[in-house]
Formats: C-alpha cells, sequence, structure tokens
C-alpha cells in the first residue's frame, strides 16, 4: 500500500486477467506504456520491486493508477 500526501491509500491495481502490471524504470519516459510492462502474479511482484520495477497502484478515492517506486510502498499487516 502506499499513502499519498493527501491521504488517499493506494493499493496494487488487478487487471482484467487477475494479474498485477510492472514497469522497468530503465525503459526510461516510455517505461509507462502498456506494451512495455509486464504482467506477474502477486507472489512474484516483490522480486521485481526488489530490481528496481515499478509497481501500477490504483488510489481508493481517485480510482488513479500509477506507477509506484518500491520505496513508496509500505507493507500491509
Amino acid at each position: 500500500m502506499r499513502i499519498a500526501a493527501d491521504g488517499e491509500r493506494f493499493v496494487p491495481h488487478r487487471f482484467r486477467d487477475g494479474l498485477l502490471r510492472m514497469a522497468d524504470p530503465a525503459l526510461g519516459k516510455v517505461k509507462h506504456h502498456a506494451a512495455n510492462q509486464i504482467a506477474v502474479r502477486e507472489d512474484e511482484v516483490v522480486t521485481y520491486l526488489r530490481r528496481g520495477f515499478l509497481l501500477r497502484m490504483r488510489g481508493e478515492r481517485s480510482g488513479q493508477v500509477n506507477l509506484i517506486a518500491a520505496a513508496e510502498i509500505v507493507p500491509v499487516a
């Protein structure tokens, strides 16, 4: 989960296929393009976050979907 400055909670965004999407920051300005993202299962997320990938997360109030870096994500107990 990520909590934005305005208090909005962001949670992993699951796509219609049931998978999550992650992006490689090495792709620079085009990392956010759908064609450049990889689909992963929930149990794979931590491995990719450790490698520097960003996770697509959705705001619970706004519904906005953003790429979020591992440093901004806090585990939920």
